[in-house]
């Protein structure tokens, strides 16, 4: 009725045109919005980039041809003129396509917020990831560069400075897409549009610009439209689908509990932290009967518990090989009280399981203080390995405490140094495809003490790590590797990639890349030749300079390898921040890859983002040929581990190379 009155009276149009518009043109969008939701229900919930295609065809792109098309059809069949020029035609659908693109997606924002407040899902996800991704320095850079051309393009009578400030203004919301969230960037690329709209349309007025160029002028803004919208789903899918393989990564998926990883990146944000270890083999130990599914509930019920009636531990932890939880709280001044309250808390749970109520059978906790920069792996192990105390219900550890003769190991590894006790083993890959020919391999290091003793690095390591021995180790490796490729190797040809691996100490330092360069250069080695392999479970303290050596190292022409992919200490963060060229599939998810179809689901996730971000992958542990078909399967393009080659002594491998040469 409101459409009839509008068209009768405000617009003076015959009542029988009127009727028509009022009749039809209603049913037109509401048709529309009806496919766009029927095809919505065959989407998944967070599937953002296909939802938004169907938002471009069907209201986008369909419904502005099919208005067109319907008023046209209404003027023919009252008996009008209509024009049919393909102008005017292209002109009607361009106005309305770009009204649909830029102002109907910002309406529906509007409207999602007035109905679902800050629950919204595109709001939701506008929050995850302007959370993510970006930091309030680098926003507010980026408002004020875009307020700044904003307010050129508005003040400026030139046509040519408004194109310009128009085509930087569509760069920064590219850039922003992700970064800073979506409905910011959409703000700023649909003021830009109605700028450049309002420019076109007013220097047509002026009759500074015909009706052709007009047209084509509106066609170059629908195109950038069009590419702006499908950048951002793209950039919607690929949040997506690393938040996914971040939640697999770091997600029990028998407890729903986070594992050792997301507790380290917890503790490193807080300055001061406690960490409390909840042990539950005293009643596990009773309950032999639970199998998994029992045990998974137990402790999915008890961190939910806690969750709901503490104020600091609203996330559990799944330690590693210990049947427990693991908390962190802020360290309180009356940190005493407050675990006594947790332990009162603990004698008033109950675990429901088949119809019964259990409670715990001894309600005991060790608990530590997080200081320094020590690594956190020993000290949960401390924790998980204690033994409750008789009497007291809550026990403190240091993380200093211990059992081993220091002076001993000391004097043990230092005396390998001196007397150059180390050997250098290789482990060579297997390429997935016939193209690759050159020799790839990976530097390895066994420590032989006695005639008949070989160590491996899981023996000695954890001393050079106590001792601060890394620099040491990493120059003593690279030294002797650089000697072996100078004595041995005569025909470059034969090597593809040999493989160094840095510790995060190492890539700490100053300097490092150029003492690389300036010994390679002395051993007459070519950069290109080598690879160097970040270890991914260890955290970069120092991340600029670690970043300016990796930088400087790819410079020289080599490669960057990030080591145990998807297991470490940052993973996806890592893989976004870091200069790399290649990944390393953690072998955990390899191994048993031809069985388990949760392995090769992750691991098909990373094949995909490694082949997006143009990285090479290589996978290790791999013990067969079905892995190897599985692997070349899913787009893995180099195989390493005892299916391909056992470690060998280098001088072996080389030789075998020089031979073949």
């Amino acid at each position: 009725m409101s459409l009839l009155f509008y068209y009768t009276i405000c617009s003076e149009r015959p009542f029988d045109m009127a009727l028509m518009f009022a009749l039809f043109l209603p049913a037109l969008p509401l048709l529309f919005c009806q496919l766009y939701r029927s095809a919505l229900k065959h989407v998944a919930a967070y599937n953002f980039t296909v939802k938004l295609s169907y938002f471009a065809l069907f209201i986008g792109i369909l419904y502005p041809i099919a208005n067109t098309a319907l008023l046209l059809l209404i003027s023919v069949l009252l008996g009008g003129n209509p024009s049919f020029s393909f102008e005017f035609i292209a002109y009607s659908v361009l106005s309305a396509v770009l009204t649909q693109m830029v102002l109907t997606p910002l309406l529906s924002l509007g409207l999602s917020y007035v109905l679902d407040g800050e629950n919204a899902p595109y709001l939701k996800l506008d929050r995850a990831m302007m959370s993510a991704h970006s930091s309030p320095f680098h926003f507010r850079i980026w408002v004020m560069i875009c307020a700044l051309f904003l307010v050129g393009g508005i003040s400026t009578n030139n046509p040519l400075t408004l194109n310009t400030l128009s085509l930087i203004l569509l760069c920064l919301v590219g850039m922003g897409l992700g970064k800073f969230g979506l409905i910011r960037p959409m703000l700023v690329g649909a003021a830009t549009l109605l700028i450049c709209v309002f420019s076109i349309i007013n220097r047509f007025n002026t009759e500074l610009l015909s009706r052709e160029q007009v047209y084509a002028m509106l066609l170059v803004l629908f195109v950038l439209t069009m590419l702006t919208f499908m950048l951002g789903a793209h950039t919607i899918k690929n949040y997506v689908t690393t938040r996914n393989a971040i939640r697999k990564e770091r997600i029990d998926s028998f407890t729903g509990l986070y594992n050792l990883a997301q507790l380290k990146e917890d503790v490193a944000k807080q300055a001061n932290a406690t960490v409390i270890y909840i042990d539950l083999e005293p009643t596990l130990s009773k309950l032999n009967g639970l199998g998994h599914q029992g045990r998974a509930q137990l402790m999915k019920q008890l961190s939910q518990y806690l969750a709901s009636n503490t104020e600091h531990l609203k996330r559990a932890y799944l330690p590693p090989f210990a049947s427990g939880l693991l908390c962190i709280a802020p360290r309180l001044p009356d940190m005493d009280a407050e675990l006594e309250t947790l332990i009162a808390l603990l004698d008033r749970f109950y675990f429901y399981f088949d119809d019964k109520a259990i409670s715990l059978v001894k309600r005991t906790i060790q608990c530590a203080s997080v200081y320094g920069d020590k690594s956190l792996d020993p000290l949960i192990s401390k924790l998980c390995e204690q033994q409750g105390h008789e009497h007291r219900c809550v026990n403190w550890i240091t993380q200093d405490q211990e059992q081993k003769n220091t002076l001993d190991q000391l004097s043990f590894i230092q005396q390998c140094f001196r007397k150059n006790e180390f050997e250098l083993y290789c482990q060579p890959y297997r390429a997935l495809s016939e193209a690759h020919q050159a020799a790839n391999f990976e530097i390895l290091l066994r420590l032989r003490p006695s005639e008949d003793t070989l160590m491996s690095p899981g023996e000695f390591f954890p001393l050079i790590n106590e001792f601060g021995l890394e620099l040491e180790l990493d120059n003593w490796v690279i030294e002797h590797t650089f000697l072996s490729l100078k004595a041995q190797i005569h025909d470059w040809r034969s090597v593809g990639r040999c493989s160094i691996n840095l510790t995060a100490k190492a890539l700490n330092s100053e300097g490092l890349a150029e003492q690389i360069q300036t010994k390679a250069t002395l051993h007459e080695i070519p950069m290109n030749k080598l690879c160097f392999e970040i270890t991914e479970s260890d955290a970069l303290c120092n991340e600029p300079i670690a970043i300016q050596n990796l930088n400087l190292l790819r410079k020289a022409g080599s490669t960057i390898a990030l080591d145990d992919f998807g297991t470490g200490y940052a993973s996806f963060d890592y893989l976004r921040r870091l200069p790399l060229d290649i990944l390393k599939v953690d072998g955990s998810f390899v191994k048993d890859i031809v069985v388990s179809e949760n392995d090769r689901i992750i691991v098909q996730a990373i094949s995909q983002v490694a082949r997006s971000m143009n990285l090479v992958t290589v996978a290790e542990f791999v013990e067969s040929e079905a892995h190897i078909e599985t692997l070349r399967a899913l787009n893995i393009q180099f195989a390493q581990g005892f299916g391909v080659s056992k470690p060998i002594p280098l001088s072996e491998h080389l030789t075998m190379l020089s031979n073949k040469a």
